[in-house]
C-alpha cells in the first residue's frame, strides 16, 4: 500500500457513494408526488446535495476500511492460531445481525424489516465473499462477510435509531457497496508484482 493506490481508493470509494447515493434518491423520488412540479434548478440542488452526502457516505466507508484493517492486523498478532480470529469474526458477524433485527424489531420500521434487512444483508454479503473467495482463497470467506455485515452495520447505527425505511436504505445501501468495492480491491492492492527473472531463459540457437 502506497500513497498513490491509497489516494486511487479513497477516491473511487467517495465517487462509489456519490454516485449510487444520487442514483438511490433520485429513483425514489421521481415517484413522490411532491417532486413533481420541481423546476431544473430544484433537481440540480437537490442532486448536488445528494452526490455531497453520498461523498460523505464514501469518506466514512473508507475510515471504517482501514479500522478494520487496523483490527484485523492487532487481532491476528493476538491470536496465534489464525482460525481462532476467524471463528470470533464469523460469531461477531451472526451476533450483528441478530442486533440488527433487535433494533428494527416492534419499530416504526415496517413490520418485517426485523427479519428482511439481515437476510438481505447476509445474502449480498455471502455473494461478494464467493467473488472474493474465487480471485483469493477460501480464508476469505469469514472476513469477507465479517466486514461487510458488521462493520456497514456499524456505520449504520445512527440510521437504525430514526425508524425511517428510506433512512436506512439511503445510508446502508451506499455503504455497503463502497465497502464491498473495497474488500474486493485489498488483495489486488496488496499483490506485490511479479519480479523479472535475472536468468531468463534463452531459446538454443538454430
Amino acid at each position: 500500500m502506497n500513497l498513490r493506490k491509497w489516494m486511487k481508493l479513497f477516491g473511487t470509494a467517495i465517487l462509489i457513494g456519490a454516485i449510487v447515493t444520487v442514483i438511490g434518491s433520485v429513483s425514489i423520488q421521481l415517484f413522490n408526488p411532491d417532486f413533481k412540479n420541481v423546476e431544473a434548478s430544484g433537481w440540480l440542488s437537490y442532486i448536488l446535495m445528494m452526490a455531497l452526502i453520498g461523498m460523505t457516505f464514501g469518506a466514512f466507508s473508507h475510515m471504517g476500511f482501514f479500522a478494520y484493517m487496523m483490527l484485523n492486523y492487532i487481532a491476528r498478532s493476538i491470536f496465534k492460531r489464525p482460525y481462532s480470529w476467524v471463528a470470533i469474526q464469523g460469531f461477531i458477524a451472526l451476533f450483528v445481525l441478530a442486533e440488527i433485527a433487535y433494533w428494527t424489531y416492534d419499530t416504526n420500521f415496517p413490520i418485517h424489516t426485523y427479519w428482511t434487512v439481515p437476510l438481505a444483508l447476509i445474502i449480498v454479503s455471502s455473494l461478494v465473499a464467493w467473488m472474493k473467495v474465487n480471485q483469493t482463497n477460501s480464508g476469505a470467506w469469514i472476513p469477507t462477510i465479517f466486514f461487510l455485515v458488521a462493520i456497514t452495520a456499524m456505520e449504520s447505527v445512527p440510521v437504525f435509531k430514526t425508524g425511517d425505511i428510506s433512512s436506512l436504505l439511503y445510508q446502508l445501501i451506499p455503504l455497503f457497496i463502497c465497502n464491498a468495492y473495497q474488500i474486493m480491491q485489498l488483495h489486488k492492492i496488496l499483490a506485490k508484482p511479479a519480479a523479472a527473472n535475472p536468468n531468463p531463459v534463452v531459446a538454443p540457437a538454430k
